[in-house]
């Protein structure tokens, strides 16, 4: 995956490194491949931006006065606020690069000096791709868990019943209300009522192989009236509208539906 220019633009990158030729040079460099870059000079610096601007990524060298790279990288790593920026250290050919301690302070790659132009831009797109699908999978997770917890509090407080069955007729979900329409005082009674009792719960017991055979023909069934036998053994009317959920592959999961009386 190439990141977009929009992409590439709303990337923020930090550099740190306290040879200004070098820091100039790597900006230069990724400035011109259309990324949003600033620069700072020592590790302090480093640690106070990045504390103050959610940055994508963090290029940090790793031989600086004062705090070096790996103490500023393990202080970012212990900040909840900056934990989750991807760092790569910056080492020169000359310089030992502890390659373990690298990684186990939370770096996750390094280029080295002097920078070879085509090496920074992969490692640099391949890291912000990364990040990018991360944030992405985080973001549909969230608006996922959103969907589903409105979905239950629909479920829990709608006025209709709301049920599903699995494909062998026996309730997997029932809302309050439901439980209440068949005279129980809650789901979960309803559900054990349902598995002990001998009595079939429509008075024409054939009636759900009907109510099957018709969702094989159509998608949905709707107003499909039934009498049903309350707790109490009063017997009702009711209407069910009624539809399959399948998987990906076609493949029936469960019967979902609403009743009302």
């Amino acid at each position: 995956m190439n990141l977009s220019q929009a992409e590439k633009s709303e990337a923020k990158i930090l550099i740190v490194d306290d040879a200004i030729d070098s820091l100039r040079l790597l900006a230069n460099m990724l400035t011109d491949q259309g990324y949003n870059v600033r620069k700072v000079l020592n590790g302090q610096m480093a640690l106070t931006a990045a504390q103050s601007a959610p940055f994508d990524l963090i290029l940090l060298d790793i031989t600086m006065p004062q705090i070096n790279g790996y103490e500023v990288c393990q202080r970012l790593k212990a900040n909840e606020q900056t934990a989750d920026i991807p760092v790569i250290f910056i080492s020169a050919l000359d310089e030992v690069l502890d390659k373990v301690k690298a990684f186990a302070v939370g770096g996750i790659d390094y280029i080295t000096k002097p920078f070879q132009f085509e090496e920074v831009v992969a490692r640099v797109e391949t890291q912000l791709t990364i990040r990018f699908l991360s944030q992405q999978l985080t973001q549909q997770t969230n608006r996922a868990e959103r969907v589903e917890s409105q979905y239950y509090q629909l479920f829990n407080h709608a006025i209709a019943g709301i049920f599903q069955i699995s494909p062998d007729g026996f309730y997997q979900k029932i809302n309050p209300a439901l439980a209440h329409i068949y005279g129980y005082s809650s789901p979960q009674e309803m559900m054990a009522a349902l598995l002990d009792k001998e009595q079939p719960l429509y008075v024409d017991f054939k009636r759900w192989g009907e109510l099957t055979d018709l969702l094989e023909k159509q998608d949905l069934v709707s107003h499909f009236k039934s009498q049903v036998r309350r707790a109490d053994g009063e017997i009702i009317w009711i209407c069910e509208t009624i539809w399959q959920v399948n998987d990906a592959d076609g493949k029936l999961l469960y019967y979902e539906g609403t009743v009302v009386s």
